[in-house]
């Protein structure tokens, strides 16, 4: 019959036995990922067997971990779009060194290969991205806290260059990505650039033209005196609302509608043309009668239109003192 030291004995002999299969099994598993993420680009591609092992609550790596549906049928589009950057940074983080890249994994499960894995997380949508730090050895958090933490898309975005600078902030070294060169930039512009020395001598008389630029500056100059500035960088809105109803003129000199903007832009634009007709088109005119006739017209469209601005201006400010016909 055994005394108590012989039960004790056997009992921690037991529990020795149990650890040290614990630890074979993790070490097993821990080199199972390593050979899959080699064999992968740097992604570990997970079922629901796999998923419990590579979360499981004895592990000393961490894990990022994209939820996602690849799948024809499943027709999600923002995983699609997702899933190459992520396939991206992967393959940037196997090309770090082994003693961090061994302590890190890029592991991503489809909603086809682990239905009832997305139902027990109640995971409704796709791509998400969890991050799940080591629960054991020296890497586990400080705080003791080892529950998965999400990526915010909404904050990120779905870019490779943001995910990578995000999970830096977790891996044991920072992740080497680096975006691909451009091409399509570099072809856009060497083509651009011929197109431009092509058509050269097609341009420079347009370019040289002072009628051009005249008409160019008339333009921009009407543009910004009617106030598209100071709506843009207000937010200010299309139309706006009183006592009366719906309002296309803000009251006030410190304010300003969008539709106010066009029409005040129409009518500035239409008063430089009429300058510009008494100047150079009117003394064109050959016949002394239709000249005369010309300028009786320009002018009185450029003092309507200067009663309407005086007008507006009343309707802005009720205090303005001058008015001319209207």
């Amino acid at each position: 019959m055994l005394g108590f030291a012989g039960i004790l004995a056997i009992a921690c002999t037991a529990l020795q036995a149990l650890a040290a299969s614990s630890k074979v099994s993790q070490d097993a598993v821990h080199e199972q990922l390593i050979d899959l993420a080699a064999r992968n680009a740097g992604i570990v591609p997970l079922d629901a067997d796999l998923f419990e092992k590579i979360t499981s609550k004895n592990r000393e790596w961490s894990v990022s971990l994209q939820f996602t549906a690849l799948s024809p049928t499943m027709k999600c589009v923002p995983c699609r779009e997702f899933a190459p950057n992520f396939a991206a940074v992967a393959k940037s983080w196997s090309t770090v060194a082994s003693e961090h890249r061994d302590q890190h994994f890029f592991a991503t499960l489809d909603f086809a290969d682990a239905v009832e894995v997305f139902r027990r997380l109640q995971l409704v949508s796709a791509p998400v991205l969890y991050y799940y730090p080591p629960s054991k050895g020296s890497r586990r958090p400080a705080n003791g806290k080892i529950d998965p933490q999400p990526y915010e898309f909404a904050g990120f975005g779905f870019e490779a260059e943001a995910l990578a600078d995000e999970l830096s902030r977790f891996t044991p070294t920072k992740v080497p990505y680096k975006p691909p060169f451009n091409w399509g930039l570099v072809t856009t512009g060497v083509s651009g650039l011929a197109a431009f020395l092509l058509s050269l001598k097609y341009l420079l008389p347009i370019l040289a033209s002072r009628w051009v630029w005249a008409g160019l500056i008339t333009v921009a100059s009407v543009i910004f005196t009617a106030g598209i500035m100071f709506v843009r960088i207000r937010s200010a809105p299309w139309v706006g609302g009183n006592k009366k109803g719906t309002s296309w003129i803000a009251g006030g000199y410190q304010n300003q509608y969008g539709m106010e903007v066009q029409v005040i832009g129409g009518v500035y634009g239409t008063l430089a043309f009429a300058y510009c007709a008494l100047i150079f088109l009117v003394p064109r005119i050959n016949s002394p009668f239709k000249q005369r006739l010309a300028v009786y017209i320009w002018c009185t469209v450029i003092l309507l239109l200067f009663s309407v601005l005086l007008s507006l201006f009343g309707v802005k400010n009720q205090a303005y003192p001058f008015r001319l016909l209207l």
